[in-house]
């Protein structure tokens, strides 16, 4: 199976349904069903674990290993794509970064650009923050 989820960790995360496939061929996604379970995940981690065991450990060690060229390979990453931070599947080879964002019909990229517009309007809300914080730790 190959399929994304882009953009963002929450309610503006696009599905990239247009382009998800089974063994290489083309599937229908229930998107509702989908988004309801993304939505209701971190609860059910919580509720059943408690807390995640090991995947961001593991998903660290996996990017980190591509960056540092001992892997080459696909890592969903947050990285700075057209003037926003957005979640979006990168390809390393030799440590090297290629953004490669899936084929995303028009719908997918509305979604998109809402959540970059989304995510944008946090990241300026943050701004005076860090800048006071940053004033902060370097003033005598």
């Amino acid at each position: 199976m190959r399929g994304y989820v882009i953009g963002e960790h929450g309610d503006a995360a696009v599905i990239c349904a247009s382009t998800t496939t089974v063994n290489g061929k083309p599937v229908t996604v229930p998107l509702q069903q989908v988004r309801a379970q993304l939505r209701t995940r971190p609860t059910r981690i919580s509720e059943q674990v408690g807390r995640t065991r090991c995947g961001p450990a593991g998903a660290v060690l996996s990017a980190l290993r591509k960056i540092l060229a001992l892997d080459d390979g696909t890592e969903e990453l947050t990285t700075d794509y057209r003037g926003d931070w957005l979640g979006i599947p990168l390809h390393l080879t030799h440590g090297q970064t290629l953004p490669s964002l899936p084929h995303l019909d028009d719908d997918e990229t509305r979604q998109l650009a809402a959540a970059a517009a989304k995510l944008h309007a946090a990241y300026q809300a943050l701004q005076p923050v860090l800048h006071e914080s940053i004033r902060q730790e370097t003033t005598p």
